[in-house]
């Protein structure tokens, strides 16, 4: 339509080229490097395959400046120096067949081809040093190098700017740079690592044991809830470590560290196997640190770009194998009560109380004021439309006017609030109405330049904080202390808490500052404030199944109605319903 026919005709039809070497390098470095810690993953598995037992890792400007890896091992043969950077140019496969033998981390010979094509790198091995440029090499000469390989990768993504605008803040990267060094020194507990950001020591460990990598990678607190598991299966052996059940907090995520011949993998399949073993003891996503050894013909590494995920031959074995082992260890080590579904399904509910359909947990839509709709259907539905001003200020007044004479609420299900108000029954979800009271406090505060009140601990906590969540620790830190956490470095990745915010429970404290930077590190909102105020609010919320008392219950639903907007989350999600009570007759 609309198609000029002559034109059409007079056109040339493009012509296909073949792509200049320079781009299809870049298109290759675009699949394998996707940010800094692509690129330490694939220049410290390169040094693991030289035999290393020392591996020193360099950083500035969270890896987007510089990114130094240097190591004792094997080293470079000078007349391979220029080979290396070349697609496809690789010592540890001949043929095909033995891409399904593998037993190294690197082997396609993409690794140092990608990063030298989107930087300025230079390569020190074997008395020779080489520099390049976007691939192409600059300058070579003799070098007085003792033994091993020194990579000096600079100006990352220096030719592909698009690439470097989707990167996080320095501290973003130098996190995600420490979670991928701590996860390949776990399976190799005998070579020694040491970390630094902009000469700062982030994380160093000695050659040792399992157990002692995995206290420095992880900290004591996690070592000291671990049990050992072992299993054999299928021709599949499973080894590691899982947590016990009563040392998790319930909805709290947490990403399995999988190991496939010591080759830190993601895989969905076993990640299902471990929390399906956990089921029967509730909602968790342990911390798991699981080994899987097979034949090397049995699975293929070469499915994905970077090399993070592998595809199985027998799936449901491994599946099973995984499942069994986690099951087992958690049947040895805790002696819960059985909890028969088939018992718990007879209890019939008495014969007068009627059925009502369940009510579903949606957001508040556009103009309407409760989803009572949903569990009455001949209720009246309030409107409100949240963007007109004085319906909301009138509805508030008349909220307000009464929320200091409410009745004696009860709570159900440990998860929600019944109270009558005037001439209607409200029923609030316990855990949106906190995070809803904390956001604006913290909102307020911060966009104020204020401090929310903190108080000071009788007896400071010591408190350890994960290897990788320090470089974010120490952007965040003047931010939680605003929000009343009062934290003093005490060695390593400990740290004494002297104080924390006036509402929490000491024994929340340290998952509430881990949630807190983990949510600083992946959270996308632009405003500073917002952010950090729905950080603190999410991770100090109390959560659904607490138990609490009279005076609790009339506190915060007289703290939620005295606000401008009580009637949603931050995320839009609905806080409470109002039941007029002539409906509630009307219904019998």
């Amino acid at each position: 339509m609309g198609c000029n026919v002559e034109n059409f005709y007079l056109t040339p039809m493009p012509q296909i080229q073949l792509l200049p070497d320079s781009v299809v390098n870049q298109i290759a470095a675009g699949e394998v490097i996707e940010r800094p810690a692509s690129a330490v993953k694939e220049l410290v598995e390169n040094s693991l395959d030289a035999g290393a037992t020392q591996i020193k890792i360099s950083v500035k400007m969270g890896g987007k400046d510089l990114i130094q890896i240097s190591d004792n091992g094997c080293g470079i043969e000078p007349e391979d120096i220029e080979k290396s950077v070349m697609r496809h140019a690789t010592s540890k496969l001949k043929e095909a067949s033995d891409l399904f033998k593998l037993s190294t981390n690197g082997f396609r010979g993409e690794a140092l081809s990608s990063i030298a094509s989107i930087s300025k790198m230079i390569i020190e091995s074997g008395g020779i040093k080489a520099e390049f440029e976007g691939g192409v090499l600059k300058s070579k000469e003799e070098t007085a190098i003792p033994s091993g390989t020194v990579i000096t990768v600079n100006d990352l993504f220096f030719n592909a700017p698009v690439r470097a605008e989707f990167l996080k803040n320095d501290s973003v990267e130098n996190s995600r740079i420490l979670d991928c060094i701590t996860r390949i020194a776990i399976a190799n507990w005998n070579v020694r690592f040491e970390y630094r950001a902009d000469n700062r020591m982030l994380f160093c460990s000695a050659g040792g044991n399992l157990q002692a990598r995995i206290l420095d990678c992880l900290g004591a607190s996690v070592v000291r809830s671990l049990k050992e598991i072992e299993w054999e299966e299928f021709g599949i052996k499973v080894k590691g470590f899982i947590s016990a059940p009563e040392d998790l907090q319930a909805g709290k995520r947490n990403t399995p560290y999988i190991y496939l011949q010591k080759r830190p993998i993601y895989n969905a399949m076993v990640a299902k196997a471990i929390n399906q073993a956990y089921s029967p003891y509730g909602d968790y996503s342990p911390i798991a640190i699981i080994f899987l050894d097979m034949p090397l013909e049995t699975f293929d590494v070469n499915v994905h770009p970077a090399k993070r995920e592998v595809r199985f031959s027998k799936d449901n074995a491994v599946f099973l194998a995984v499942n069994h082992a986690v099951h087992n260890a958690l049947q040895n080590a805790v002696s819960y009560p059985t909890i028969s579904i088939t018992n718990s399904l007879k209890e019939n509910t008495p014969s007068y109380i009627a059925y009502t359909p369940p009510l579903r947990d949606t957001p508040l839509k556009e103009g309407n004021f409760s989803t009572t709709k949903e569990l009455f259907p001949d209720t009246r539905i309030i409107p409100l439309n949240t963007s007109n001003n004085s319906q909301l200020s009138t509805l508030n007044s008349q909220l307000y006017s009464t929320c200091n004479a409410l009745s004696p609420c009860l709570q159900i299900g440990n998860s929600f609030i019944i109270c009558e108000q005037g001439q209607s029954m409200l029923i609030i979800d316990q855990h949106r109405a906190h995070k809803l009271i904390l956001y604006e406090r913290a909102l307020q505060a911060l966009q104020n330049g204020e401090s929310l009140n903190s108080q000071e601990l009788l007896f400071p906590e010591t408190i350890e904080i994960p290897a990788f969540l320090l470089p974010i620790l120490e952007e965040q830190k003047n931010e939680l202390k605003k929000l009343g956490f009062n934290m003093e470095p005490f060695g390593n990745n400990t740290w004494r808490l002297r104080g924390i915010p006036a509402h929490l429970r000491i024994s929340t404290a340290s998952q509430a500052i881990r949630i807190f930077l983990e949510n600083a590190s992946e959270s996308k909102e632009n405003d500073i404030f917002k952010k950090n105020a729905l950080c603190f609010a999410n991770c100090s919320a109390i959560p659904s199944g607490m138990e609490l008392s009279e005076q609790e219950m009339k506190s915060m639903v007289s703290d939620l109605l005295s606000l401008r907007n009580p009637y949603e989350t931050p995320k839009g999600e609905a806080i409470f319903m109002r039941m007029p009570l002539e409906d509630i007759r009307r219904k019998f």
